[in-house]
């Protein structure tokens, strides 16, 4: 194999082990976008306690349905309850998820890579395979728990947007079981996310690929150190 195949061989697969990175900080910031997504659904519950609590004590002495804000209607009130601030909840997580994938450093290795068969060599040796396994297995785990939580609430928000919609459009979507209003749910959401998720799995693919690629490496790498020594 010449010197140019051996740079580009281990280029590749640095570049994907830089991938694998951006992979383990999304493992380590989806325990944010949980967070965040649960402490929007607090806010919602408590604005909407609140709003009842309010209605109580001066919409009847009032006589005129006065809201949480004075005189916004309240069908406005329960939209931004129940659904603007759930939502605001999952856009500051990916934003924060986004964030921090993309503050993960990659590259540092090109500098060594450029000292040709001897700095790819150098690359090589200091890599704890066992580790670098375990990390695409985590990414790979990672990756597709976030997904899932994804979906999930963007299918609770579709749900509480349709049971919210059925008092204007005279829809009964409230006489629909709950178990039926969440697949439909589910379904809709799976439609209007089909690209991402398409996306995604050829993601777990090129991960899975990686996994037994790496393992294949590492056992040939070891054997021609164990040869060579």
């Amino acid at each position: 194999m010449t010197e140019e195949a051996v740079v580009e061989k281990v280029s590749g697969l640095m570049t994907a082990l830089d991938d694998v990175e951006k992979y383990k900080e999304l493992a380590r910031a989806m325990v944010d976008f949980v967070a965040i997504f649960a402490v929007s659904l607090i806010l919602a519950i408590l604005f909407n306690f609140a709003q009842d609590a309010y209605d109580v004590a001066f919409a009847s002495t009032s006589g005129t349905g006065t809201t949480l804000f004075g005189g916004m209607p309240a069908g406005v009130a329960t939209l931004l309850g129940t659904f603007l601030i759930p939502v605001a909840g999952i856009l500051v997580g990916t934003l924060r998820v986004n964030r921090r994938v993309a503050g993960v450093s990659i590259g540092r290795w090109k500098e060594t890579l450029g000292e040709g068969t001897p700095g790819a060599v150098k690359l090589l040796t200091g890599l704890n395979w066992d580790s670098v396994l375990s990390s695409v297995r985590v990414s790979r785990t990672a990756f597709l728990l976030y997904a899932l939580v994804k979906v999930a609430g963007y299918t609770i928000l579709v749900q509480i947007l349709l049971s919210f919609l059925s008092s204007f459009l005279g829809v009964p979507f409230y006489a629909i079981p709950a178990a039926y209003l969440f697949f439909l749910s589910l379904v809709i959401v799976l439609i209007l996310t089909r690209k991402s998720l398409t996306e995604g799995l050829r993601r777990l693919e090129r991960l899975d690929q990686l996994y037994w690629d790496l393992r294949v490496f590492s056992t040939e790498f070891n054997r021609a150190q164990f040869i060579k020594a």
